[in-house]
């Protein structure tokens, strides 16, 4: 069968599936406007702002939210935001959009994380970012624990969404993976570095090249060392599955009893912007894991999903019919 007509079979498994997405709510924000002149004051451009020019839109693990909405299934967000203007902002997004915001704690220790950036005709000059990134208090991680317990018996599977704004602390994670384990649940993870090695036990971990590097204290150079990094990380964290990101050179998945690896070159056309290409990775093997679909199938449809986001302009939730015209494209 080709995998375009395949595709379409295994994406439809997608629909009302219920996805915990605990991780860093993050809050983009873009103002629009056109380079004018260089100011007297300073060797610097100003910015004259054009009508409608103030964007907000969800980053972070919130656009990981979007993203699993945008393929079909049921997102329930867990995590904080500021008890700040930002923070109602970013939670009547998301509920707007349909995704269920009970799990989403306001938290006045800590403002809202936003990324600011300054376009001029399509072109990021600056960005500005406002952000603590502290582990939570024990009081919010317990209430957010408490919300995320509620809906464990509804969800099928869990996407941990580590952004390094310390909403996923070691305690929440080994109490979440605990749980779920227990429940024999799918969990798919995309880390940063502070809690790398805190994942063990999840079900498909998802770290791009450099952070893998990183932790490893190695340079990833190729897909033969990305190879013999995922099997390393692998059996240090017992995981499942590990699946690294390499950008232009695609992704390598090692999986299975016997570690078996496979190589998924990059379909990219071009790229216009990486921007959330990361996010409908882990939207999708997270998805796929609640459908117990296979995980190079899974890992397949994710490197069709990468390519159409990256095909777009700024964040972009992946859409189903995005990865099937990616198939029919690449077979």
């Amino acid at each position: 069968m080709k995998f375009d007509k395949n595709a379409q079979c295994l994406l439809r498994k997608f629909d009302g599936k219920k996805i915990l997405v605990a991780g860093d709510l993050v809050l983009d924000h873009y103002l629009d406007g056109a380079v004018s002149r260089i100011s007297p004051e300073a060797p610097v451009p100003i910015i004259s702002l054009e009508d409608g020019f103030e964007r907000w839109i969800p980053g972070g693990a919130a656009n990981v939210a979007l993203n699993v909405l945008s393929l079909g299934g049921r997102p329930v967000m867990a995590g904080v935001v500021g008890d700040d203007r930002e923070g109602k902002i970013l939670i009547k997004l998301l509920s707007d959009a349909g995704v269920n915001v009970d799990a989403v704690i306001p938290d006045s220790s800590r403002p809202t994380t936003v990324k600011t950036r300054v376009m001029g005709r399509s072109q990021q000059l600056m960005r500005i970012d406002r952000e603590k990134t502290h582990f939570l208090t024990f009081d919010i991680e317990i209430m957010i624990r408490s919300r995320i317990d509620s809906v464990m018996n509804e969800v099928s599977a869990v996407i941990l969404e580590d952004y390094d704004k310390g909403a996923l602390t070691p305690g929440m994670i080994e109490h979440i993976i605990g749980d779920a384990v227990e429940r024999g649940m799918y969990v798919a993870v995309d880390p940063k570095i502070r809690n790398f090695w805190n994942f063990n036990s999840c079900s498909l971990f998802k770290p791009n090249r450099h952070e893998a590097g990183k932790a490893l204290g190695m340079n990833i150079n190729g897909v033969d060392m990305a190879i013999t990094a995922a099997r390393e990380i692998r059996r240090d964290i017992s995981a499942e599955a590990v699946l690294i990101t390499l950008g232009s050179s695609g992704s390598v998945l090692v999986y299975g009893q016997d570690d078996l690896s496979q190589h998924f070159p990059t379909v990219a056309r071009h790229v216009f912007d990486v921007s959330g290409a990361g996010d409908s990775v882990i939207a999708v093997m997270g998805l796929a894991g609640a459908c117990r679909m296979a995980v190079a199938d899974a890992a397949k449809l994710a490197n069709l999903a990468a390519a159409a986001v990256c095909a777009e302009p700024g964040v972009y939730a992946v859409k189903p019919e995005d990865i099937i015209r990616e198939a029919i494209r690449f077979e």
